[in-house]
């Protein structure tokens, strides 16, 4: 597409200061030379006569044409943008803007195709990595939700567990940007997301405690502050930078959950142990140590404090601001023994350490040739006698060297430098062991062989240090780079992978794709004779420096081909350049070769082997092995030729630090290659590690420097746009006229052909280059730049549809104005029309006349006046004409007579200069021609003199005699075999005649065979057909009886069918019958127990009428068997006063119901009753059975509605049946029966609540609160009891009352817990039933007619639409049912109230952070919407007297305000913090942020959202505010109904309904009632 560069056009301008600067084109003129003049206005800068303009020529407004152009700028729609590739204008300083304008608004993520740039705030941002954030992000796609860091960790989680492939994530950066950190978070994320799978877990009574990651999960997290502390310091850069690289594998079993991990490192700065640049420190640990070591342990290891130390000192400030080394070592010492390292062996680890510090500030003096130590320098004697070393060894090796050759090994003095390099080699060489030894450890505990073998699949984490290049470059620097180069590699080839993947699965038509290699570069190090060989073989030789290396490769490197990425700089003999992708770096070559070496001098090595410190020859193990891994690869892949000794092989030297990094980083590239590979590229936007400041040039550079603008420019060289075919549709439809998309939109079945198709007809009619945009399988292909043609496109006729709304109205007005002026002008314009008209009538006549007079006037004197000039004319002429004559004729014949003799002379002329030149010409041949004869007479002569002349010619004539001869006799051979072949063709044509009368003869034969086997087949098809048509038949005959039988079997299904209705009908009528014919007994039942009853009051009175004349003469008979059962149970006391008494709160109804008749007492004994009670108590098997499975289980619980009316009885009999059994348990000693019997019931409730499901969750659950709070009740009652009566404690022992209070204690603590658990399973089934409907019905339904947000397109509410729809009436609707549930079910009040504001600070907090995370959502209509739904919740909340309902919604109240007030001003900004007080600043720029413009409003202005930002910025500084509000799914709620007073008891009356199967809980509540009544009688007879 040809970019327009008219006025008006916005583009970008470079900046030395900014790196690019926005302009826009004011005018753009066309030079005479056919160039072009722009005249840029940067932006801020006001249009008028002092303005400073750019002024930019140009060769063309191409943009493929001129590379001079300024870059285009996108359209504000997309500046933004989440993902630069989606950017219409992909170039740099479009790049650059999208992140600085992304991280102006605190949004420190965004893609870059499969890249996430991730720019380091230098601010805590907690609430980015809560894990609230982390459960929106699990099982959520990448580009769902915002970009984050945990969206590609759950890419990769996901595709580990779809594709099965292992993942890698690459974390990249400079130091200082972030990458430890991301790191983290990144690992942190996966320990969290198996967490998450296991939330369905019942919850317990300890609901305060909160699920704990699993061990190995721990582990794996503890590693962090031990490799931070053994591999992080401080440096200018950064106040944590890890000085190593690290490559963590987390390691999966089959069912995808972490078990275990494995570590590998890279390259740690060795060097930064003995040396720190200014305001540097050492590795963290040290100062860790001497912060946070207790007095004892420091005295025992001689430290003091870190400024008394030179290897932690050199930098000049130990401190970092902000960080307590104490608090760090603390840290540190738990992870150490998170992974299995006791306090012993870290003290013995600690000694180490303190040695290192110990040898750094051993004084080594200096003479004019040598260096000088003392055995007994105090740091020197500390040092050894903590590492166990011989301290005069050391001293002796540490001011001399020893050199070995074939013959004999010499020993030299080293000068003070090499002294203290020596020292110093001593101590790197132990630290390095040391970590290599912790790795290996943390391995070892985190992957040992038997989880090896369990390994299923893994996720990588690469934390590697970012390209590097500095004032000095060394050859850390070096290694660093290198790596960057094998990575950069490997992230183009991906890049480039991938997009060639897309456009192949997506079947387009696509061309190869350049990209930038930069195998010369790695060629150049690693391959032969690059700079690793020639470094490894210059530190093999013992005379080797870095001037002979540094020379080597000017000579070998310094040409073709490598000279091209390799480069001699021109001053100097010290340094060389390397040409990297990102930029070339000057290497300095001091330290090379000795860093390269890494060595310690031979003798300091045999100190250490003789060292006493057992635990040092284990951490210098580590190398040893390390050392055999390295030659076991070497001898693998370089195996000596057979029959040659091996000699000093290759395999037997020590390997070099070059040769170690590039072999494991050639492992890392294979693993990397074998995997699915994310990357995320971290950003360091400013060198003063400032909070939320955007240094533009320093990103840029880094932009370029980590492969983002490479990417970016891949992915220009193709299609870099993408849209699917509904969301293409969905914008840019209005560009085509309204007949090509109203039949899609109002088609109820939208079918991807009808959307493609109106895709092409739009394309088609609005691009003429086809080439522009490619047609995918289910996107369309941009090139760069047609997406902002499209908006341009769609801005254009929206302005265009606007202006014609405008157009017409104001066409209206003004025509009505118009029609009533016309009505008025017509009646004045008839009178002046006639007026007029009369008026121009006579002047016409007059006029008339006046032009007939006129006419012949002037044709008379224009006549006379024609016939004088005439005349005059005429006269003229002739005398003109006849001078002109004259003097034409005598010009002629001068002429003539000149030309006549001029051609006389120029002939003589002529004619003698041939005649001269005729003449010398033939004398001249004359004389030639003489010599020429002369000479051929004389060569005559002499031929003719000499006798070898005829020889010669007689020679000549003989030869062409014979080769006439040769030629004769050839042609007469070929005649002959001309004939001979003559006569063979001739035989030949005889034999062919032959073959083909017998081929005619062969073929009679054969058409004769051919037409009897035909006749043959044509037989056989016939009989077949006959065959053919008799199975056909038997089919039809066989098909014709299958129907029937069908028929016959369909009937019968009827007549089975209504057979079962009637069966089923009869059913119903007999269970009817029995349940009428029960209540009648019941009640018959009833009236003679009460006509008993007063018999029996009858006779008692009679009798004591009849005692009163008896004093005493006999006692009563007791039986002795109930006395000793009284005495044994003498809790029956208060349990029969419970049980005789009844327990209905207020508003208990007479109502007849199911009730256990008793026939007559008048003959029962309380013994027999007991005894029956017992045995049948006694039976727990059978007891459990009905009532888990009858009562329990069996249950159909009273249906729950606004008419229902419901009684206690009917709502509690459960609890009061369990009751009535527990107490009597408890009165007849059944204590033991009573446990289990309650584990049962405790456990039965526990699993009916745990399973409901669907509509049968609200009533259920609501159905057993209640009953349980009534057991709950009746056990507090009981124990209030016991605690009360004195006379029970009286009877009972004291053993025994403790033993039954004890009891009645944990049965209500039972009960309790039964009560909470209960209560949060249910509230946790009512939340995820809220869950699904909460977000559809109050964020995304829109029940406010007339304000229909646009964002619900025909294409995407049709294409994308879920399979429920859920509005604000089923929220209602749920609320409705769970308030009436809980009200007929005799739910406390204030228990209601308590579960309605739950669940409504649920709905508030979960649709409240959906918003949060909702992107292109957020409008005006939506906040209209949004507060109309909320307020029919509010409403429902006043209606239900819910006082607390506006409260508890007040997060999604201000949001809906938010979204409708004005924000434009900063006094906008005002009046949104006071009217969204509830809000936190974080969480309104959030939504501010994700406000969605739409094309009729005014755009947010740039100074409002950086307001918002800054108010942000403020409260951080603070406090660190969380973004989401809490949403509790994990069912820890606490139980109300400890707040609530227990139930009052009245009478607990024995009620089982009819319908329940349960004979045997029948004849209990039975014979408790006869117990009970013939207590009652007892009673009554005793008083009377």
């Amino acid at each position: 597409m040809v970019s327009d560069y008219d006025a008006g056009t916005r583009c970008w301008y470079p900046d030395e200061k900014l790196g690019w600067i926005g302009v826009t084109v004011k005018e753009a003129k066309k030079e005479g030379d056919g160039k072009h003049k722009l005249i840029l206005l940067p932006d801020g800068v006001v249009d008028d006569e002092d303005a400073s303009f750019i002024s930019l020529d140009v060769k063309s407004l191409k943009e493929d044409e001129d590379d001079k152009l300024p870059p285009l700028r996108n359209p504000p729609i997309l500046e933004a943008a989440e993902d630069l590739t989606s950017l219409s204008y992909l170039n740099e300083p479009a790049v650059l803007h999208a992140i600085k304008l992304r991280y102006s608004q605190l949004n420190i993520y965004t893609y870059s195709g499969i890249v996430l740039i991730a720019t380091n705030p230098f601010q805590r941002v907690d609430q980015l990595y809560s894990q609230d954030i982390v459960q929106a992000y699990a099982g959520k796609r990448r580009g769902e939700l915002d970009p984050h860091l945990f969206a590609i960790a759950e890419d990769a989680y996901r595709c580990m567990k779809t594709d099965g492939r292992n993942q890698t994530i690459v974390v990249s950066g400079e130091s200082g940007a972030g990458k430890t950190v991301s790191a983290k978070y990144i690992m942190r994320y996966f320990a969290s997301v198996e967490e998450s799978d296991h939330s369905d877990s019942i919850p317990t009574a300890d609901h305060h405690k909160v699920a704990d990651m699993s061990e190995v999960e721990e582990q794996i997290l503890a590693t962090n502050p031990i490799m931070e502390a053994f591999g992080n310091a401080k440096t200018t850069r950064n106040d944590n930078s890890s000085r190593f690289g690290k490559y963590l594998e987390i390691l999966f079993g089959d069912k995808i959950q972490i078990i275990g991990a494995r570590i590998r490192t890279y390259l740690l700065e060795r060097s930064r142990l003995v040396f720190q640049p200014p305001t540097e420190r050492n590795y963290h640990i040290f100062y860790q140590i001497l912060a946070g070591m207790n007095e004892d342990d420091k005295a025992t290891l001689a430290l003091t404090s870190a400024e008394d130390y030179k290897y932690t000192n050199q930098g000049g400030k130990p401190q970092i601001e902000g960080v307590d080394d104490a608090a760090e070592f603390q840290i540190t010492k738990d992870a150490l023994l998170l992974i299995g390292i006791n306090d012993a062996k870290q003290f013995e680890i600690y000694k180490l350490l303190a040695a290192l510090l110990h040898i750094g500030n051993i004084d080594i003096a200096a003479t004019k040739n040598d260096a000088q130590l003392s055995s007994e320098e105090p740091n020197l004697v500390k040092a050894c006698e903590l590492l166990g070393l011989d301290a005069f060894a050391f001293t002796k090796w540490c001011v001399k060297k020893q050199i070995t050759t074939r013959l004999e090994k010499i020993v030299t003095n080293l000068n003070h430098k090499q002294a203290i390099v020596a020292r110093d080699s001593f101590a790197k060489y132990i630290y390095s062991a040391l970590f290599d030894w912790l790795v290996d450890y943390i391995n070892s505990d985190l992957c040992p062989p038997h989880v090896n073998e369990q390994i299923k699949s893994f996720i990588g984490v690469l934390d590697i240090y970012g390209f590097e290049h500095f004032e000095k470059n060394s050859f850390e620097q070096f290694c660093i780079n290198y790596a960057n180069e094998k990575l950069q590699q490997e992230f183009n080839q991906h890049v480039f992978k991938l997009e060639q993947e897309e456009y192949v699965r997506e079947e387009i038509e696509w061309s190869f794709i350049d990209f930038a290699d930069n195998q010369p570069c790695i060629d150049l190090i690693e391959k032969k004779l690059g700079i690793l060989a020639l470094l490894d073989e210059e530190s093999r030789l013992p005379a080797g420096n870095d001037q002979s290396w540094i020379e080597k490769m000017y000579q070998t490197l310094d040409k073709e081909p490598t000279n091209k990425v390799f480069q001699k700089p021109r001053f100097g003999q010290t340094k060389f350049v390397v040409k990297h992708y990102a930029l070339d770096v000057s290497y300095d070559m001091d330290g090379f070769i000795e860093k390269n070496r890494d060595t310690v001098g031979e003798g300091h090595l045999e100190v250490m082997k003789n060292s006493s410190n057992e635990f040092l020859k284990d951490v210098l193990s580590i190398i040893d092995k390390t050392s055999q891994d390295l030659n076991k690869e070497s001898n693998g892949s370089a195996a000596p030729a057979p029959g040659k000794p091996s000699g000093r092989s290759l395999s037997n030297k020590k390997p070099t630090l070059g040769s170690i990094f590039k072999g494991s980083l050639i492992e890392l590239m294979k693993t990397i290659n074998s995997t699915n590979v994310h990357y995320i590229r971290c950003i360091k936007p400013n060198e003063q590690k400032k909070a939320w400041e955007f240094d533009s040039l320093m990103v840029l550079s880094q932009l370029r420097a980590c492969g983002v603008l490479e990417t970016i420019r891949i992915s220009c060289a193709g299609f870099p746009s993408r849209w699917t075919y509904v969301e293409f549709a969905d914008r840019y439809h209005i560009l085509v006229s309204p007949e090509k998309w109203i039949s899609v939109m109002n088609d109820g079945d939208i079918s991807k052909e009808s959307v493609s198709g109106l895709c092409d007809t739009i394309l088609q009619d609005n691009i003429e280059d086809s080439s522009r945009y490619q047609l995918g399988n289910t996107k369309i292909f941009f090139k760069a730049g047609m997406l902002a043609h499209f908006e341009k496109l769609r801005s254009e006729k929206l302005f265009r549809a606007a202006v014609m709304i405008q157009k017409n109205i104001r066409r209206h007005n003004v025509r009505k104005e118009y029609l009533a002026t016309r009505d008025a002008h017509r009646a004045l314009q008839a009178l002046l029309r006639g007026y007029l008209t009369r008026d121009r009538i006579q002047k016409e006549k007059r006029s008339s006349a006046a032009t007939q007079i006129q006419t012949a006037v002037r044709g008379f004197l224009a006549r006379k006046q024609y016939q004088t000039t005439l005349e005059s004319v005429v006269v003229i002429q002739k005398a003109v004409r006849g001078l002109y004559g004259r003097r034409t004729f005598n010009q002629m014949r001068t002429e003539r007579s000149a030309v006549t003799i001029q051609n006389a002379w120029r002939g003589h002329q002529v004619r003698k200069d041939y005649q001269a030149k005729i003449k010398s010409t033939v004398v001249i041949q004359s004389y030639i021609r003489r010599k020429l004869a002369i000479a051929e007479l004389k060569q005559l002569k002499v031929e003719a003199k000499s006798a070898n002349h005829y020889k010669e010619v007689s020679y000549k004539l003989e030869n062409k005699v014979i080769e006439l001869t040769q030629l004769l006799t050839a042609k007469i051979q070929d005649n002959k075999k001309l004939q001979e072949e003559i006569q063979l063709m001739q035989s030949l044509l005889e034999q062919s005649s032959t073959a083909h009368e017998t081929l005619k003869q062969r073929e009679l034969e054969f058409s004769s065979k051919f037409d009897t086997q035909n006749s043959e087949h044509q037989e056989e098809i016939l009989s077949m057909n006959k065959e053919l048509e008799i199975i056909k038949q038997e089919y039809s005959s066989a098909q014709q009886k299958v129907e029937q039988l069908s028929k016959e079997q369909q009937d019968l299904k009827a007549e089975v069918a209504k057979q079962i209705s009637e069966l089923q009908e009869a059913k119903s009528a007999l269970v009817k019958r029995d349940t009428i014919e029960v209540d009648l007994k019941s009640n018959i039942e009833q009236l003679k127990s009460e006509i008993a009853a007063l018999q029996a009051l009858n006779a008692a009175a009679i009798a004591a009428a009849a005692a009163s004349t008896v004093s005493g003469a006999s006692k009563p008979l007791v039986n002795p068997k109930v006395r000793s059962a009284d005495k044994r149970h003498s809790l029956g006391a208060w349990v029969a006063g419970v049980s005789r008494g009844s327990f209905d709160g207020p508003g208990h109804s007479n109502r007849p119901v199911s009730v256990i008749a008793v026939s007559s007492y008048e003959h029962v004994k309380v013994e027999d009753i007991n005894d029956e009670l017992f045995s049948l108590l006694r039976d727990s098997r059978k007891l459990h059975r009905e009532i888990v499975e009858g009562l329990l289980k069996g249950l159909k619980i009273p249906a729950a509605g606004v008419a229902s009316d419901l009684t206690r009885k009917e709502v509690l009999f459960p609890a009061r049946i369990i009751i009535i059994i527990l107490s009597d348990m408890w009165r007849l000693g059944l204590t033991k029966e009573s446990e289990e019997f309650l584990g049962e019931v405790l456990a039965a409730i526990q699993q009916i609540v745990s399973v409901l499901k669907d509509d049968d969750i609200i009533p259920n659950g609501a159905f057993w609160l209640s009953n349980t709070h009534e057991l709950y009740s009746f056990v507090s009652y009981a124990q209030q009891t016991i605690l009360a009566n004195d006379t029970l404690s009286n009877d009972m022992s004291e053993e025994e009352f403790d033993e039954y209070l004890k009891l009645v204690a944990v049965v209500k603590e039972d009960f309790e817990s039964l009560s909470y658990n209960i209560y949060n399973m249910w509230m946790k089934k009512l939340e995820k039933g809220l869950e699904k409907r909460a977000v559809p019905a109050v964020v995304l339904s829109q029940s406010l007619p007339g304000f229909m947000a646009p964002e619900s397109s025909p294409f995407l509410a049709k294409v994308f639409s879920p399979g429920v729809h859920y509005n604000m009436d089923d929220i209602l609707s749920f609320f409705n049912s769970v308030y009436w549930s809980m009200k007929l079910y005799f739910v406390e009040q204030s228990v209601m109230n308590e579960v309605i504001v739950e669940l409504l600070r649920f709905v508030n907090a979960l649709c409240f952070n959906d918003l949060l995370m909702r992107r292109n959502f957020l409008s005006w209509k939506r906040g209209l919407q949004l507060n109309y739904n909320v307020t029919r919740l509010e409403e429902w909340c006043k209606g239900h007297e819910i006082q607390e309902g506006s409260a508890c919604l007040v997060h999604l109240l201000q949001a809906a305000k938010l979204l409708q007030l004005r924000k434009n001003t900063s006094d906008d900004v005002e009046i949104l913090y006071e009217v969204c007080f509830a809000l936190k600043p974080i969480q309104i720029q959030k939504l501010i942020s994700q406000y969605y413009v739409a094309d009729y409003e005014t755009p947010i202005a740039p100074e409002v959202l950086q307001a918002v930002v800054d108010r942000v910025k403020a409260n951080d500084g603070n406090n660190h505010d969380e973004l989401f509000e809490a949403v509790s799914l994990d069912g820890h709620f606490d139980d109300p109904f400890r707040s609530v007073s227990l139930r009052p008891f009245t009478r607990v009356e024995a009620y089982v309904p009819a319908w329940l199967s349960l004979p045997q809980i029948r004849r209990i509540v039975e014979l408790v009632a006869r117990n009970a009544t013939v207590q009652e009688n007892g009673d009554v007879q005793a008083n009377v």
